[in-house]
């Protein structure tokens, strides 16, 4: 009796454990992608464009992966094919250490730097095994003058405004 007992157990667990390796193999996960904003470390500036490496795969849904849209995280949304052209080089994202696979999909969580090699990268949806590539770009120096100059301006007026109540 204890036997049967040992020997069901022992293939509930079997089960189980086989059941788990094939929902979800080694070196990939099922999550939601983070939400929160990208820090500095996963992404590339160059030419007034911040770039990221999103994911090893170029179509919305591939498998158990979903790849989130560009929007997804505000301010950053599809390179166009002159950025593309003008793209930071494999050794600008660190031979493949500077990416944010895990901001965008829910499955994958590396990038397929023998893709990057053979050129095999895109922006825009539809390419399968292609590195996708998402930018945003880069407030100028001017902008930020700008806006402290107006906050300045309106802080003074509505000072002379207070005094001469």
């Amino acid at each position: 009796m204890i036997k049967k007992l040992s020997m069901v157990v022992i293939l509930a667990a079997s089960s189980l454990m086989v059941g788990t390796i094939f929902a979800n193999p080694v070196g990939t996960t099922s999550a939601k992608p983070i939400a929160t904003d990208l820090p500095s470390s996963t992404y590339v500036v160059k030419d007034g464009l911040k770039w990221t490496w999103a994911s090893p795969v170029n179509i919305e849904f591939f498998g158990f992966n979903v790849l989130s849209a560009p929007s997804f995280h505000p301010g950053w949304r599809f390179a166009t094919d002159d950025e593309m052209a003008n793209m930071p080089t494999l050794a600008d994202f660190g031979g493949g250490s500077i990416q944010s696979v895990v901001y965008w999909n829910s499955f994958y969580t590396q990038v397929n730097v023998d893709n990057f090699i053979s050129g095999y990268v895109a922006s825009t949806w539809g390419h399968s095994f292609y590195e996708t590539f998402y930018v945003s770009p880069v407030p100028e120096p001017e902008t930020y003058a700008m806006l402290l100059a107006g906050l300045g301006l309106l802080a003074f007026t509505a000072r002379r405004r207070k005094q001469n109540i």
